[in-house]
């Protein structure tokens, strides 16, 4: 059998460089800049951005981003890269080991330097593999679109596999579903809260095979061949496999949307409402999760873990438990690895379809 020089690039979405605000500049700027990101004409995202979220936000992101910074730095980088070594670590075994390294969407290590890597080894085969485990038009679609752009330059001729999602595998929610189960467990809580990062409700629509009814009501109770590549049903999905494999009942468990920007419509039902809505209704002990993230970042640990915990318990609440995302955890790496050796054994073609 025919073997090939393989490679697996492990994609995050990005992170500035410090939390000094001109480096939470230069990200944003590359970050909000992004068509995928906010999806109005350039002329408007360009008066937007450069003319006013540059002038004003930095300097708040920058505090935001302090808080959570470390000694070993930005939380979603070094879980990145402590993912990237496991990963690596349990591929090294193999007769012909896989090279494996990792890139972000924005900022450092930039996708086109690690396929210049892939390059200079000669890789003759890859698996793309973002880490976002639903689908998204400002996540996934961006990122496999800036990921071509610069394949097509730097690796024209290797054979790719990309895996779009993983939202729903197994390895994945028994993954999610370890790190919640203690917490679960000892807290005792009245509910568990799934909160995954909200989109505008436009952008459900622009992805590849979008849902044909998407926000009707009732769309997302099942997900299903109507509604393949929608991120709020690919949402909702997880959260109803994660309450079977956790054994919770379907109604201790809420699915709720935060971090929403600006006037135009997000999907719902909204994070924030939620917890200022729960202690009123006799919910005052909450164990909350992301499974939206697979590394623990600015959203988890500065929006969930502190304003949102501090919104609950000034609304009534009693107990908020936040769970850390499955970051570098052995089960999360073992699902990659198992991914990687699932997809690099397929037939070969140039070009394949994705393996989810």
């Amino acid at each position: 059998m025919e073997t090939f020089k393989t490679g697996l690039l492990l994609l995050n979405l990005g992170t500035p460089r410090s939390a000094d605000p001109a480096d939470v500049r230069k990200y944003l700027k590359q970050f909000l800049n992004d068509p995928y990101v906010i999806d109005i004409p350039s002329v408007f995202r360009r008066l937007l951005v450069d003319g006013i979220i540059l002038n004003t936000r930095p300097k708040k992101s920058a505090e935001a981003y302090a808080k959570i910074w470390t000694q070993r730095g930005s939380p979603l980088l070094f879980h990145t890269e402590d993912l990237t070594r496991k990963v690596r670590s349990r591929l090294s075994d193999r007769p012909s080991p896989p090279t494996v390294k990792m890139a972000m969407r924005y900022g450092d290590p930039s996708i086109p330097s690690a396929l210049e890597e892939f390059k200079k080894e000669g890789v003759e085969e890859l698996v793309f593999l973002p880490l976002y485990p639903q689908y998204s038009y400002a996540a996934t679609e961006s990122s496999l679109v800036e990921f071509e752009k610069w394949k097509s330059e730097t690796l024209p001729n290797v054979r790719v596999r990309r895996i779009e999602d993983f939202f729903h595998e197994p390895g994945f929610v028994r993954a999610v579903a370890k790190r919640i189960a203690p917490v679960w467990k000892e807290s005792r809580p009245d509910r568990l809260l799934l909160t995954y990062h909200g989109v505008p409700e436009r952008q459900l629509a622009k992805v590849k095979e979008a849902p044909r009814a998407c926000c009707a009501p009732g769309c997302c109770d099942e997900w299903n061949a109507q509604n393949l590549k929608c991120y709020r049903a690919q949402s909702f999905e997880t959260s109803r496999l994660l309450a079977r494999e956790l054994g919770i009942e379907d109604r201790q468990v809420l699915t709720s949307f935060q971090s929403r920007l600006g006037r135009t419509k997000w999907i719902e039902p909204y994070t924030d409402f939620i917890l200022k809505d729960l202690p009123a209704q006799g919910v005052r002990r909450l164990v909350v999760a992301s499974p939206s993230f697979t590394a623990d970042c600015l959203e988890t640990l500065e929006e969930i873990q502190m304003q949102y915990r501090e919104l609950f318990l000034s609304s009534g609440g009693e107990s908020f438990e936040y769970v850390p995302c499955v970051n570098s955890e052995d089960s999360f790496a073992t699902f990659l690895v198992d991914t990687f050796l699932g997809v690099s054994q397929l037939t070969h073609a140039a070009d394949a379809p994705p393996a989810f």
